[in-house]
């Protein structure tokens, strides 16, 4: 009785996590809140049922010292977010970072259920995980092939859906390399599984140079190259890579012929008929690839190679890599200047538009990312010990931007968090990442072969994830974010232990969850109730639009938005005291929000007291220099000013 239970808790761990996996990747929304309250809903909903069950009797997660260290340096991370909403100059992106972080958390130990219930976890969770990756990649392929389809309307084309961001979509199929990859190498493998797993690296890297991002395409890269010295074996892997990956670039390269596939703005006609020319040449070239890559495994087992003859093969295929590699590099150094490339780097750029076609791909500016490096950094030396507050980049980047271009995080996730949580912060994450680096790579050497080829593949989906948040914002998409925390759970477990009956102590793990829940959920709530001011305003409903947005600010105090809404309900009202007051609320509680200094000014140029207005629009103007909206308005009133 016990082993038929123990079992079924396994396979419904396993498929929660699939499908939380799944459900991110296809639905997340971006590095929109609204689906992330769900995703981690339905995670402390499987976390509290795994911690209650444990009281009760029923096997718990056996944990080593690393995994234990690890989750609670990343508990204990997650709360110094939450803990900078007193300091913040944002607080309400701050508290949406805490509860970011607490989906995180959640989902990392539904990856230790998982990884410690489960039988041979690694080995089948790989499969999980590999299977749960190639639904985004045949969305977005799909749409491709037939525009329209999808919510979007394809006039970009880069690939960007279902994840709504190309560089999040570009690492996803970066993160799903590996997997590829020991699906096609590994020879206990079906051969028509091995012959999938080249067709899968085919894909993968169609998709992602379609995608148009270089760090996606680098971060592939280099996972491949690590799966071929991690992994084995490496003659098997190297021909796969050259096999579906020269096939893949092959298609690629015809894409970027195509208009309706390579550029952006063109009529749903074209876009229709190249992608149906599209969708022959993918489908064909996917049938040749899995063809002979069958053929390839069937006489590879049944015409084995001698230990010569394989080395030389593997010499010969690591040698072709190596030659398209260098290609590869020739080809970058032959559009550009190498001895500028630095310059070219920490430069400016003065034509965003011209770099969105393929040709970026060779570009080796920053697209301003060093700019906001700099701009990061700055803000750590201002606040070095606490930082300006977690997910508080934008006021920072809009004070010190020299361009017009906006962004919320400075595109390298331990430059955001040192400028954002301070040192204290950022030493909380370099601890955890350690840690749990530790740990998983000693129970990778814990496995036993067969199931170390998959430990292996999916270590080296973590550290891709990783390189990749060096040069963008992953942590504000639970699309990547979410396979890395129940990956990274997943080969932190090790296996169950029964203790005693407690009882008395099983709705403890409940009431965690609520108390998470709740705090995921008030923020959606206020958003809720904002969003019905707005709607009521518009049906012309002032009294109603007054309630609702008060409703909002009191779940979410920290917010500037009920405070407007508030405000422009009382003026419709014909309440300009109340509202004047509701805006130096406003003032009062984000003092660095350019946003809410122009609010207070153009109430003040309503009213026509012009002198009055002058200040706030000023001072909206020093916190956001670039902006053309508080300038505008400054010069307006002091034009009309007395």
């Amino acid at each position: 009785m016990r082993r038929a239970l123990d079992r079924w808790a396994a396979y419904v761990l396993l498929g929660a996590g699939g499908l939380l996996v799944a459900v991110s990747a296809l639905f997340s929304s971006g590095s929109s809140n609204g689906r992330l309250v769900w995703i981690g809903l339905a995670a402390l909903v499987v976390a509290a049922a795994v911690g209650a069950w444990a009281f009760l009797g029923l096997p718990r997660p056996a944990l080593a010292r690393e995994a234990v260290a690890a989750l609670l340096l990343l508990t204990a991370f997650v709360s110094w977010n939450g803990i900078s909403v007193l300091w913040s100059i944002e607080p309400d992106r701050s508290w949406d970072y805490l509860n970011r972080g607490l989906v995180y958390l959640a989902l990392a130990l539904v990856g230790t259920a998982v990884g410690s219930f489960l039988p041979r976890a690694a080995y089948v969770w790989a499969y999980v995980l590999a299977a749960a990756l190639a639904l985004p990649l045949g969305w977005a392929l799909l749409v491709k092939a037939f525009p329209g389809i999808g919510s979007e309307s394809g006039r970009i084309a880069r690939l960007s859906s279902p994840v709504g961001y190309w560089n999040a979509l570009a690492l996803l199929f970066a993160m799903a390399l590996p997997l590829a990859l020991w699906l096609s190498a590994r020879r206990e493998h079906a051969h028509w599984l091995r012959a999938l797993g080249v067709v899968y690296i085919f894909a993968l890297v169609v998709g992602l140079t379609l995608t148009y991002s270089r760090g996606g395409v680098l971060a592939g890269g280099v996972a491949a190259v690590l799966w071929i010295a991690l992994g084995r074996p490496r003659v098997e892997s190297a021909a796969a890579v050259l096999l579906g990956g020269g096939a893949g670039l092959g298609v690629a390269v015809w894409a970027f012929s195509r208009p309706g596939l390579a550029e952006d703005g063109q009529s749903h006609a074209v876009r229709v008929h190249d992608g149906a020319w599209f969708a022959v040449v993918f489908v064909l070239a996917a049938l040749i690839v899995g063809a002979l890559a069958y053929i390839g495994s069937v006489v590879e087992e049944r015409r084995p190679l001698s230990d010569r003859r394989r080395r030389l093969l593997g010499r010969v295929a690591l040698g072709a890599l190596v030659v398209g590699v260098a290609a590869g590099a020739v080809g970058v150094v032959v559009e550009t200047k190498p001895e500028g490339w630095f310059k070219e780097f920490t430069s400016q750029p003065t034509n965003a538009g011209a770099q969105e076609g393929p040709g970026r791909l060779a570009a080796v500016n920053s697209s301003s990312r060093w700019l906001w490096w700099k701009e990061a950094w700055h803000a750590f030396e201002d606040q070095p010990g606490r930082g300006t507050g977690a997910g508080t980049f934008e006021l920072t980047h809009r004070l010190l931007r020299t361009n017009n271009i906006v962004v919320t995080e400075p595109h390298n996730v331990p430059l955001q968090f040192l400028s954002e949580t301070g040192i204290v912060g950022f030493l909380l994450l370099v601890a955890f990442l350690a840690t749990a680096g530790l740990g998983v790579v000693r129970a990778v050497r814990r496995l036993g072969e067969i199931e170390r080829a998959a430990g292996v593949a999916l270590a080296i989906v973590l550290v891709t994830y990783l390189l990749h948040s060096l040069v963008d914002f992953d942590w504000d998409f639970v699309a990547v974010s979410g396979p890395f925390f129940l990956t990274l759970g997943v080969l932190l477990g090790r296996g169950v232990v029964r203790e005693e009956p407690r009882p008395w102590f099983a709705p403890l793990p409940v009431a965690v969850a609520v108390a998470l829940a709740l705090s995921l959920l008030t923020p959606w709530f206020a958003q809720r109730d904002t969003d019905a001011a707005i709607a009521s305003l518009a049906d012309g409903r002032p009294g109603q639009a007054y309630r609702h947005a008060r409703d909002a600010r009191s779940l979410n105090p920290f917010a500037l938005e009920p405070i407007f809404w508030q405000a422009f309900a009382l003026e419709q009202l014909g309440d300009f005291q109340g509202e004047r007051q509701l805006y130096i609320d406003a003032v009062r509680l984000q003092p660095l929000n350019w946003r809410a200094w122009l609010e207070l000014g153009e109430f003040e140029a309503r009213q026509q007291d012009y002198p009055r207005a002058i200040r706030p629009l000023e001072r909206a103007v020093q916190l956001d220099p670039q902006s053309t909206a508080p300038r505008a308005e400054l010069e307006r009133v002091r034009s009309l000013a007395p």
